[in-house]
């Protein structure tokens, strides 16, 4: 079970790369296969940063209160994916592409960025990441990460594994997404994958709560 539960957290927190690699198959932006591991260990590092922050909370708490608050901690998150999810269609329908934030501090600038447009991480518009881009966008897609990757160590899954499933996840949906974009250009597919990590982490927290 621990195991099953591991996969489902690693697809929700690596959802995201699925809709980024579609938006750049779409685009015909490439990313090589450097940039892609680049991107990968990014989310790997996250949740493992994450996670043994969580398990250190849970420290300090006795191990069914630490697995409850856990739970929680994940639907809590699950439903804030779903309501970004909700809140971006909503958003895409009534603005235009232009930028909805400004920040004047250039790094973090960049990361809400990509948050808000994935295709914006191909900087100097040459058609592919680089090691460079690649950089700021494993950033960005490992923010979510940080937040689950807490609540999913206090409901005791394995920090190792964990970090791992994540890592690989993200790097098989990125690159699916990419050439399934090249192909389907369908924008119900990116709809239904947004929902998809709100869903998953919401289910997750129930299993452990029952």
């Amino acid at each position: 079970m621990e195991y099953m539960l591991i996969l489902m957290f690693a697809l929700a927190v690596s959802a995201d790369g699925f809709m980024v690699g579609i938006a750049y198959g779409i685009k015909k932006i490439k990313i090589p296969f450097l940039s892609l591991i680049l991107i990968s260990c990014a989310s790997s590092l996250a949740v493992t940063v994450s996670m043994i922050c969580g398990k250190g909370l849970a420290t300090f708490l006795k191990p069914s209160w630490a697995s409850g608050l856990g739970a929680v901690m994940l639907i809590i998150i699950g439903f804030y994916f779903l309501l970004q999810a909700l809140k971006e269609k909503i958003t895409q329908l009534e603005a235009s592409d232009s930028a909805i934030l400004t920040i004047n501090l250039e790094f973090l600038g960049i990361i809400v960025q990509i948050l808000k447009k994935p295709s914006s991480a191909d900087m100097d518009c040459s058609g592919e990441i680089n090691l460079r881009e690649a950089f700021f966008l494993g950033l960005a897609l490992a923010v979510d990460a940080l937040g689950a990757g807490i609540g999913a160590a206090m409901t005791g899954l394995n920090i190792l594994f964990t970090a791992l499933s994540v890592g690989m996840l993200k790097f098989i949906l990125v690159n699916s997404g990419i050439h399934l974009g090249a192909v389907i250009k369908s924008k119900y597919i990116e709809g239904i994958s947004s929902l998809l990590p709100g869903i998953i982490l919401i289910t997750i927290g129930i299993i452990e709560i029952l």
